[in-house]
């Protein structure tokens, strides 16, 4: 009998050491995981940003590479080339991996394949150096993020891990509980979103400059859609600033995101001579918009939240209070016509007129949703007045969703998460349930 104890007691113990190492091994895997997600995204991020660098006023670094098969296997060789930081892992199990080139070591890449392979007549060698000048900094830096797979990952087959490597030691970032709950996968997805928001809130703001008394740069944008589609291709260039910044509270996460004011005169400059054929404005329009911005820099909040099923699968284990329509996007649809809808200022502002009403539309729909019981947030509004402002400053940011032409309307669909119209109440309805 004493030794069949020892006998079990030598077989628990083997079961225990074997289980906290198979765990040790699912977490170095796990992170290894996350930290290859989080490079490959590094290394897409940085291309995007050297393809969209500006070399002459027709050539972007994305036309330059299309030239030549050489020439883009340089450029990618660069872009793989460059060397990682340090990885940072968060408590659940997502990564971020910054990286960054030199602006030196970019020019001198492309004015090798130039020198090299280049067949062409419209790039000059000379037209390299233009690009330090334009992007006022020495340093392109970007940080990619990569999350572990939701469920546990097989196992790898034998020496795979050390022929990867492992994940090297780095510092651990805590993070608010209600993002833990959540799971890495909708976390960073909630983040992407914030940089897309961002985006679009940069675009907003650039794209209402004044050019002359009854154009703005969005009136510009509207002669052309090769100048739309630059224009915004030119937008996506914005840089992060500083860190995400996540709610502790709420499902919410905030990104702040900069382009230089500069850079935004010479593209408009770029597309004005390339692609503008209209007459209502001339260069020396666009050069006195540097006299009216005093800003050196565009800056933007985005803010993102994530995707339903995440928001509908936490609420189900951690907060059933929320309503279902906190877990759903809210959205309207609007109509608008105009006399000259066939012109490109008329299509302009039939689409105007239809989001004026989609947001009209969206107003009434999130008016009408109830909070609890038998509260519904009109009723809500009234007796917080104080809240209205922040509704109104909600249905503002609502996303254009869609923009759609007919032969003779413009349809704008406006979208906002249910998740961001429930943060405006729900501090409120915690305030109240302390007294």
């Amino acid at each position: 009998m004493r030794n069949y104890r020892i006998l079990a007691s030598g077989m628990i113990a083997l079961f225990g050491l074997s289980l906290a190492a198979a765990q040790d091994a699912l977490d170095e895997q796990t992170k290894l995981l996350s930290k290859r997600a989080a490079e490959a995204d590094a290394y897409r991020k940085l291309a995007e940003c050297v393809y969209g660098l500006q070399i002459n006023s027709a050539t972007y670094v994305k036309d330059f590479v299309a030239e030549s098969d050489d020439i883009r296997t340089e450029v990618d060789t660069l872009v793989r080339g460059v060397r990682l930081g340090t990885p940072i892992w968060y408590e659940d199990g997502s990564c971020e991996v910054p990286a960054e080139v030199t602006v030196a070591k970019v020019v001198e890449t492309l004015r090798t394949a130039h020198d090299r392979h280049y067949k062409g007549s419209s790039v000059k060698t000379s037209d390299f150096e233009s690009i330090t000048r334009r992007i006022e900094k020495n340093v392109i830096k970007v940080v990619g993020m990569g999350a572990p797979r939701e469920e546990p990952p097989p196992s790898l087959p034998a020496d795979v891990a050390e022929s990867l490597g492992y994940p090297p030691e780095s510092v651990n970032r805590s993070l608010p509980d209600i993002w833990r709950k959540i799971g890495p996968q909708a976390r960073l997805m909630a983040q992407r979103a914030a940089r897309t928001d961002a985006q679009r809130r940069l675009a907003e703001r650039i794209k209402g400059l004044r050019l002359t008394s009854r154009t703005l740069v969005r009136d510009f944008a509207a002669e052309s859609d090769v100048i739309t589609t630059e224009l915004d291709a030119f937008l996506k260039g914005a840089f992060e600033v500083g860190p995400y910044y996540h709610h502790h509270d709420e499902l919410i996460v905030e990104v702040k995101m900069r382009i230089p004011t500069e850079q935004v005169i010479t593209a408009v400059k770029t597309l004005h001579s390339r692609l503008y054929k209209g007459d209502d404005i001339e260069g020396s329009d666009i050069e006195k918009i540097t006299k009216t911005i005093i800003k050196k820099d565009f800056d933007a909040v985005g803010m993102g939240v994530p995707r339903p099923e995440y928001i509908r699968r936490y609420a189900a284990q951690n907060a059933p209070e929320l309503p279902a329509w906190s877990m759903e996007e809210i959205a309207a649809e609007g109509e608008g016509t105009d006399p000259e809808i066939e012109t490109p200022q008329g299509k302009l502002r039939a689409a105007r007129a239809a989001e004026l009403d989609a947001r009209r539309k969206l107003a009434e729909r999130i008016a009408g949703l109830t909070i609890r019981s038998e509260t519904v947030v009109r009723d809500f509004v009234t007796e917080h007045d104080y809240i209205a402002t922040q509704v109104d400053a909600v249905i503002v940011d609502a996303l254009v969703a869609k923009t759609v032409f007919s032969s003779d309307t413009a349809t704008v669909t406006v979208a906002v998460p249910g998740i961001r119209v429930w943060s405006v109440f729900n501090e409120e309805l915690r305030r109240e349930a302390r007294r």
